[in-house]
């Protein structure tokens, strides 16, 4: 077998493992014909799809000899580029095989974007996450020793990784602008390696006419995760366009957690019989969730990608997502007609965002054929795995 994917990490190898990122990319290669397996470390899980994914010791992906003894030729490594990943991706070259990073990445780093800029979004973060009395102070801090930090002990290391490859991946067109910034601050000559391959959305995520596109909107994640989902707002801006327009549906999926569940049960009973708390479902009732929804609703504080935006333009949706630096995959996923950001991220422009959205939606503006039609031929995995394929060759 030559073609290989690699997580240094051990995730669980089941079905939602294959159904995205590294995972995928192995199923694309299948699908077309070629062998492939992803590659990660022990432990093994209990939901490893073993016909599809190769356990071994850590150490093992150290070792050039191992690559070699698995005859590996092209691999397909999701490192994020992280220095402590660096004799995985030596490990991999000096073994003769060709490499692809993928770097999985909004590309804001403190070497990439301005001390102001990087100081506002830590500052946003550590506010999120312990209030302003010990957020303003923990942010000032935490940015000076960042921005220093990186440069001092991650720089090198990550230099040193993606020398490695023979292409690295950006994943948007934003992220890929801020790397050729670092790249040509401390690797001039990677800047040229350096490439859009987005993650990939499984090929059979596409436009069907034979189901109509329902007047709802659909928003998916993990909503225990609050920092970085923000449950409290989507809960504002659902109520308060629940409250201007009475027949739209809002199906929420993924683990709720307590903030969503509380607002779910005193909402007012107008709005509450429109509401669906779904919970986590498997990735094929998702699709079918996705194919009958007008708009997929981001409320993200931070994203590298957002793999349920690019499936829902897949399934000929379109996209409402807040204008964050943070968030910059989505300056690329409104595009060609197929969305809109919220200039202010605050919960009524953000809904006035999405009513504005779906009204256009009602007035015949957004072509569901056309957005996933486009989107496909630039995030399906066949059209990711031909990319990765032509970059290696």
């Amino acid at each position: 077998m030559s073609w290989y994917t690699c997580t240094p990490v051990s995730f669980s190898g089941g079905p939602d493992f294959f159904a995205r990122d590294s995972g995928l990319i192995c199923k694309g290669f299948q699908s077309l014909g070629i062998p492939c397996k992803s590659i990660m470390p022990l432990p093994n899980h209990p939901a490893d799809l073993k016909d599809d994914l190769l356990r071994t010791e850590f150490n093992n992906l150290e070792n050039p000899k191992w690559w070699q003894s698995i005859g590996a030729k092209y691999v397909i490594l999701y490192s994020w580029g992280h220095p402590k990943y660096t004799k995985v991706a030596h490990a991999i070259h000096k073994s003769g095989a060709k490499t692809f990073v993928n770097l999985d990445s909004s590309g804001l780093l403190p070497e990439t974007i301005s001390f102001n800029l990087f100081l506002r979004i830590v500052l946003s973060k550590e506010i999120r996450k312990i209030g302003p009395i010990l957020g303003i102070p923990e942010g000032f801090l935490r940015a000076i020793v960042s921005r220093y930090y990186n440069i001092i002990n991650r720089t090198p290391g990550r230099v040193s990784h993606l020398r490695t490859a023979t292409a690295i991946g950006c994943i948007s067109p934003a992220a890929l602008s801020l790397w050729r910034i670092w790249a040509r601050k401390y690797a001039p000559e990677l800047v040229e390696r350096f490439h859009l391959v987005p993650n990939p959305v499984a090929d059979y995520i596409k436009y069907d006419p034979n189901i109509v596109k329902e007047d709802s909107v659909i928003a998916i994640g993990r909503w225990d995760f609050v920092e970085c989902k923000r449950p409290a707002l989507l809960a504002k801006v659902i109520e308060h366009v629940a409250h201007k327009r009475s027949k739209t549906i809002f199906n929420i999926y993924g683990t709720p957690g307590k903030i969503l569940t509380d607002w779910f049960t005193y909402l007012p009973s107008d709005i509450k019989k429109r509401v669906f708390l779904h919970g986590k479902v498997n990735h094929l009732h998702l699709v079918d969730a996705l194919n009958k929804t007008r708009i997929c609703l981001c409320t993200s504080s931070h994203e590298g990608s957002h793999v349920s935006s690019e499936e829902a333009l897949c399934a000929g949706a379109s996209i409402v997502a807040p204008l964050r630096p943070e968030l910059n995959c989505m300056l690329w996923y409104v595009a060609y007609d197929s969305g809109r950001l919220s200039v202010e991220d605050s919960s009524s422009c953000l809904a006035e965002t999405l009513l504005l959205e779906l009204e256009s939606w009602d007035r015949g503006e957004r072509n569901p054929e056309k957005i996933s039609n486009y989107w496909r031929s630039q995030l399906s995995v066949t059209a990711v795995v031909k990319k990765i394929m032509s970059l290696l060759d």
